[in-house]
This record gives structure tokens, sequence and C-alpha cells, in this order.
């Protein structure tokens, strides 16, 4: 028993009650953790949200200069849009200035359904994600020239910065592909090149017309990464004054929705768009479309209650797999060319109400220059995978699975999106007049030739005149009236001829939509691609060089024919004359002076035309490499079908069909 004094005592603390037992030792007091330090030798870059340690890699060049190159992989610009982030737009994650991130490896890919046709094709393989998929997505790259160091003043000069964004109809791609390799691009021609990931399928394009679900998340994603790049690029070595966008197909169109929408006119200088743009017939859907395809994919997954804030927490609470699952339930088998969820007309991110306000291009960014291109045969891949299973592929198929005229017919119902009509007696005159608008009377029909024609067919609707007809509105001939005489954008468009000698695909698939891209990013220097792909020539070598000068003068200046310093493209060429090794050594001391590779001088550039309403000039990279012509008014005819004609046609048979059917309901 204690006294009461020991109970006093105990109270004010001046006992123990274990009196007996020995004295008790102080806690030791923790050491702080030390933050883990970039490694000395590696390259790091201080900015307001955070200190990002990168890689240095060194590029081997054939004629055995090697290049350094500063790699960031995995930025993180965007928090995870998991759980109640999962459907709206992303949020920048929390500045953590002091901490040092190690990005050295590359990002999770965002999900995306697999690609199981032709997984024989390397040239199939080389398109599939290379990373492990992950809902957590949101994550940039960035490749710095490590020469961009001025010995004499010690201290970075601004670079011209490109940023990429990947293609794969608005449900597949990432930005870790080996093609999307930036490290050649920014070496060889002494730029800052990125990349960014962005949400696709249901995670990107999902629409309730709600803040929890508002569409277009993809497209908000490009914007919080082209911001982010915007914002911290000058503490790489970046001009936040010089960016350009640049991306193809789907990445195209993303390119072109920023072109016309006024929340991201701040964010980037010029455009890039390579095979694509708005301006499809795939590429964008109206508010009630996309609401009614988010009704059939709710109800795949059971979220079927009444209120939107029910049926979104349902869907939140599906897991990745299962919305993928209801996603590859999305695609219709009447589409051809089917994006189960691509941007929507939503009067906000795209402030348009109709196709005919959008492609008036009312809200069209009113500075910088602008740059559209194609493929030559952009419609044979997409054939490929319409009419060709993996039974009966081969690289040697010499066409596609057509016997007769007849077989032709139906697959040219499947391509105009006429296959599942249930009153094809009103559509066939669609598929006569547009095989006859078609049609080459100077050769007798053959098995090959309808190939061939399905492809131009494809080509022509999908890629090539939405390309097109979207440069022809820029140079004011479709504006509404109160803008055509504003000052017009710069405009350049080119078409891409060359097929790669050793691409694995049958010789009639010719080049195809997305082989212009290798050029462009320098890959054919890339040993890793080489190994595990396909093998490019030192021709082709020398192409990609061209074009890799071609884009990034256009980076640095707006202008694809001006080199750094002013001096025009056409200078580099050789020119035969008695001085010609002084010549060779003031251009050999230029292009030292500019980083950028001696070779050049051996090329035959071209001084590339701009893409005006009256002559509609445009440059040709020939079927072989280097050889470049000028040409005028591209696919003139034929977009004048599609944008005219078609369109009118299509309207006469549903007004035919109307009158049919009320006069059908008269009689009954």
């Amino acid at each position: 028993m204690f006294g009461v004094a020991h109970i006093i005592l105990f109270f004010l603390g001046g006992i123990d009650l274990a009196c007996t037992s020995e004295p008790v030792s102080p806690a030791p007091t923790p050491v702080p953790e030390t933050p883990w330090q970039c490694p000395p030798d590696r390259p790091q870059t201080a900015t307001n949200v955070g200190i990002f340690c990168g890689i240095r890699e060194i590029v081997h060049w054939p004629d055995g200069v090697a290049s350094k190159v500063d790699i960031y992989y995995g930025i993180r610009y965007g928090q995870p849009p998991v759980g109640q982030l999962r459907f709206r737009k992303p949020l920048p994650p929390v500045p953590q200035p002091h901490r040092v991130f190690s990005v050295a490896e590359m990002p999770p890919s965002c999900p995306q359904p697999k690609d199981t046709l032709f997984q024989d094709s390397p040239a199939v393989r080389m398109w599939q994600p290379n990373t492990p998929l992950n809902e957590d997505c949101l994550f940039l790259n960035i490749w710095v020239p490590n020469s961009n160091v001025d010995e004499a003043e010690n201290e970075r000069k601004k670079l011209a910065v490109m940023v990429w964004i990947y293609g794969g109809s608005f449900y597949t791609g990432t930005s870790t592909l080996s093609v999307y390799d930036g490290r050649f691009l920014a070496a060889r021609q002494n730029i800052i090149v990125a990349s960014l990931n962005y949400r696709v399928g249901p995670f990107g394009f999902l629409y309730m017309n709600n803040e929890e679900v508002p569409g277009n998340m993809g497209l908000w994603d490009q914007r919080e990464a082209m911001k982010w790049v915007k914002d911290h690029i000058a503490d790489f070595g970046g001009d936040p004054e010089r960016i350009t966008l640049f991306g193809e197909s789907a990445g195209a169109v993303s390119v072109s929705t920023h072109v016309i929408s006024p929340w991201s006119h701040g964010f980037f200088t010029n455009a890039i768009m390579q095979s694509g743009s708005i301006f499809g017939n795939w590429a964008l859907a109206t508010g009630m479309e996309l609401l009614n395809q988010t009704h059939r994919f709710s109800t795949h997954l059971g979220c079927t209650q009444n209120f939107d804030a029910d049926k979104i927490a349902c869907l939140r609470k599906k897991s990745v797999g299962e919305l993928l699952d209801a996603h590859n339930q999305m695609f219709d088998p009447s589409t051809y060319f089917s994006v189960p969820f691509p941007p929507v007309l939503d009067n906000h991110f795209l402030p348009y109400s109709s196709n005919l306000q959008f492609r008036q291009l009312r809200f069209l960014k009113p500075t910088g220059a602008l740059m559209f291109g194609m493929n030559k045969n952009e419609g044979s891949y997409f054939l490929l995978y319409a009419f060709v299973q993996n039974s009966n592929w081969r690289n040697t198929l010499t066409q596609l699975p057509i016997k007769n005229r007849g077989d032709y017919l139906r697959c040219l119902r499947q391509v105009l999106d006429l296959d599942d009509d249930d009153q094809p007696e009103f559509t066939e005159p669609l598929v006569r007049y547009t095989d006859f608008e078609y049609e080459n009377y100077q050769n007798l029909p053959s098995l090959a030739l309808w190939t061939e024609r399905l492809e131009t067919i494809s080509s022509d609707r999908s890629f090539k005149c939405p390309t097109i007809d979207m440069a022809k509105a820029v140079t004011n001939e479709n504006r509404i009236p109160g803008r055509r005489r504003a000052p017009t954008l710069p405009v350049y468009f080119y078409e891409f001829q060359h097929r790669t000698v050793s691409v694995p695909w049958p010789e009639w698939t010719g080049t195809m939509h997305g082989y212009e891209i290798e050029y462009v990013f320098g890959i054919p220097f890339s040993p890793h691609f080489q190994a595990t792909f396909y093998r490019f020539t030192d021709e082709e070598r020398r192409l990609s060089d061209m074009l890799m000068t071609y884009w990034a003068n256009f980076a640095r200046s707006g202008d694809p024919n001006i080199l750094p310093g002013q001096k025009h493209v056409i200078e580099l060429n050789r020119q035969q004359s008695d001085e010609q090794g002084a010549e060779d050594k003031l251009i050999d001391d230029y292009l030292t002076r500019v980083k950028l590779p001696h070779s050049l001088r051996n090329s035959r550039f071209l001084s590339w035309p701009e893409f005006r309403n009256l002559t509609e000039s445009y440059t040709v990279f020939g079927q072989q490499p280097g050889n470049i012509t000028i040409g005028v008014a591209p696919r003139h005819r034929q977009c004048a079908f599609w944008r005219r004609w078609y369109p009118a046609l299509l309207q006469y048979v549903e007004r035919n069909r109307q009158r049919c059917d009320g006069r059908s309901k008269r009689h009954k």
C-alpha cells in the first residue's frame, strides 16, 4: 500500500511505480533518413515541382561520331486517375520542389485492348505496348541533347521543343514504343523532344456530359502535359516560345483539336498533323452519339442505375479488366473503321455544337504555322484488319481475298459502312456511284486492280481527304464569311511515298499508314529497332536525315526550309564547281557551328512551297529515297467527291427511304 505522500508524488510525476527495477535508459534519438540523391554520373534538372534525375545515353552514328542525350523517362504530370478521379479531368501532382525523383525507366502504358491479329509479323508487334498496363499512367518523357552546353559561356541555349502525341484510334497507343524513341531526333537536330501518355478508350473518352465524366478526358490529359512542358521546359534548356506539337493518325486528330480549341492555344506555337485531322469521318462524335454509346457500355457492365451519380459510382467500382472487356463489345461490326469512343463535340473543350461550326474553324489558333501530310497508301493497313484473318495471313499475300467482282462489291459496301443496311436497294446506288468514280477505264478489271481500288477509296475517305480538307479550310476556303479576310497561318503539306525496303508487309500494301514515323524519329539509326523488328538501308538513313531536318526546321522557325542562322536548306546542296573543296569546308564549318550532321551536305534538298489557296502546292517525298518533287492540288477531284457529292447522294438516299417508309405506313 502507498501512503498519501507517495500518492501525491505519483500524480506529480515524482516517483516510478517500478522503483525496484533497473533505471530505464532514454530512447535513442531517431536519425532522419538521408534523402535520395541523384548519382553524379546522371543528369539532374531542378524545377519548382521537383528535381528530376534522368539517365545519359550515347548515340553512335554511322560515320563514327557519338552524341550524348539526357533522357528523362516517366515524369509525372497528372495525379493517378484512379478511384474517384477515374473519368475526371486530370489534376496536376502536388509540387515537391526539394524532392529528387528518379526518372530513369519508361513509364507504364495506359490500359488498352491487346491486338491479337498478325502477331507473327514484327511490323505488328512494333505497335504493341512495351511496358506494363496501369491506370496510373499520366507521365511524359523528355530527350535533351547533351551538346547543348556552350563550353565558352557555360550556359544553356534555348532549344526548340517538339511534343509527340501518339495515335491508335483513341483506344490503343503509348509513348514508350521503340518507333517513338526521341533520342535520334533530339541528338541529330539539336532540339528537345518530349512525348506523353494520355488515357484512351473509355478511360479517356467516356461521356456523360457532367463534371464527373465530361468526355474528352484524353484531350485534357494532353493539354495538362502540354501545360507542364510550357511551364518547365526552360529548366531543361528548352524555349517555351518554340513548342511544336506533332502527332500521327489519332495523334494528328488530337493535334488538330488543340489547334481549334481555345483551351490549348497558349501552350504551343506550331503544329504538325501526320495522316489525320478532326475532319475525319471516324475522328469525332456528337454529344448524343456518345451519350448513347456510354449507355450501351454501362449496360454491358450491369451499371443500369437511373441516376448518373449511381451509374458513375458503379463504373468506378469495376476493374480495369472488366472495363476493357466491355469496351471490346463496343466495336460496331457494321462500321469499317470503328472507334468506340472518339473525341466528342462537348461545347466545352471543343466549343462547337455542330460539325458545320467546327469545319468553319471559328476558334482556330491565330498564330504559328501548320504542317499537314499523308502517306501514299493510308488504307491498306485497315483493309488487312477488315478482310484478312490470322488463318490466311502471310507476308507474300499478293492481294485481298477477293475472287470476283461480287466479292469486290461486298468489300466496297463494308468500306462505305453500308454492309449491314437492311434496305440495300436504297444504298446500292452509293456503292455503284463510288465504284464508277474510282473506275480506271484504261485497264481491264482484275483481282489486283480491285484490291488497289479498295485501298484508294479507303485512303481517300478516311485519311487523305480529311487531312487535305482541313488544310484547305485553314487557307480560308471554308471559313465563315466574317473571318475569310483574317490573316491566315502559313500551311505546308506533304505526301510520303517511300516504302521501307525490308518492311514485312505484302507488297500490295505499299507505303502504309504510320510508316513515315520511323523516318521522322530517325529510327533507321536505331540498332535496337533494327535488331528487334526490321532493318534499313543507307539510302533510307539519308532519307531519315532529310525528314528530320525539315521537321526540326519547322519546329525552330515555322518554316521547314529555314535552318539555324536563317540559312535555307538548298544552300546545303553541293554545287559542282572548281571551288568544290572550299564550298564543302564552308558548309562543314556551318554544320559544326549549329551542331547538325555533316552528311546533310550530301543531300538533295528542295525548297518546300507553302500550301496556298490558289495553288495548293505540296512536297512529295517519292518512292525512291531522296527523290523529292513538288505537286499541286492533291486528290482534288476525289476529295470534292467525298466533300460534296457523296454526302449529297447520302442525303438523297435517306430522303427516298423516308418517303417510301411513309408510303408503306399509309398503305397498311
